[in-house]
């Protein structure tokens, strides 16, 4: 999905600069809206940086720490902020958790804990991921998440539960939380793991991958997208 908007966008910035280019050379006189421009496209970069930040990319930066899991990583746009590692005090079931925390008031934007799996097995089946998650004031907002990549790292199915209505916020004591994804035939790599965006703790516990039957919804971000734009002449009311 990274790559895809940056194939969107960056056409979008590219043309702002050639534009600017253009009006500033035959144009003398109109400076002023020249920097105007220039402005827009500095803020189309910006934007592009930050939904790419923001969205699991195919290499984002990893800290090691020497209190990670084993057998797990941590990622994000700058994971020096946030403190990754095992709690043996608080947890949901046997005798520890992994947890993220914020080290301070005002961290970049997200850490993430993830691990990454060859998809062989699960090829042609459905797979939900199961996690008891457990936050403590945290601001902006966390989940559980899961994605697929294909062979050249295309990201071909994704939920990381970032929409309103199931990301976690605030305080909330142990509860279960699920996604669920088809693997298509051409997956390659599944990276799974739990998320937390700027301040705040949480602890996660008892993750597991299962296969499921059709019954069972999918909640892809990418294959839940329309096929077709809607209300483009924004006569059809609102939600």
């Amino acid at each position: 999905m990274g790559m895809a908007l940056a194939g969107l966008l960056g056409p979008i910035v590219g043309g702002v600069a050639v534009a600017l280019t253009t009006y500033w050379t035959t144009r003398p006189k109109a400076r002023a809206e020249a920097r105007k421009l220039e402005a827009e496209a500095d803020r189309t970069r910006a934007e592009t940086t930050k939904i790419l930040s923001e969205v699991e990319g195919r290499r984002p930066s990893v800290a090691p720490q020497d209190t990670t899991p084993k057998g797990w990583d941590v990622s994000g746009s700058v994971p020096e902020d946030y403190e990754v590692g095992l709690d043996f005090e608080v947890f949901s079931v046997g005798r520890a958790s992994a947890f993220i925390r914020s080290r301070h008031e005002n961290p970049a934007s997200y850490a993430s804990l993830v691990q990454s799996i060859k998809a062989d097995d699960y090829q042609g089946t459905r797979l939900q991921m199961t996690a008891q998650v457990k936050a403590r004031n945290v601001v902006g907002w966390a989940g559980i998440w899961m994605r697929v990549d294909d062979a050249h790292e295309r990201t071909i199915a994704f939920d990381n539960m970032s929409s309103p209505d199931r990301r976690i916020a605030g305080t909330v004591g142990w509860r279960g939380y699920s996604v669920t994804l088809d693997i298509p035939p051409n997956g390659a790599y599944i990276s799974f793991g739990a998320v937390l965006q700027r301040t705040g703790q949480i602890w996660v516990d008892d993750v597991r991958l299962d296969v499921v039957d059709d019954s069972v919804p999918v909640t892809d971000i990418v294959s839940n997208l329309p096929r077709r734009p809607v209300n483009l002449d924004f006569e059809n009311g609102t939600h």
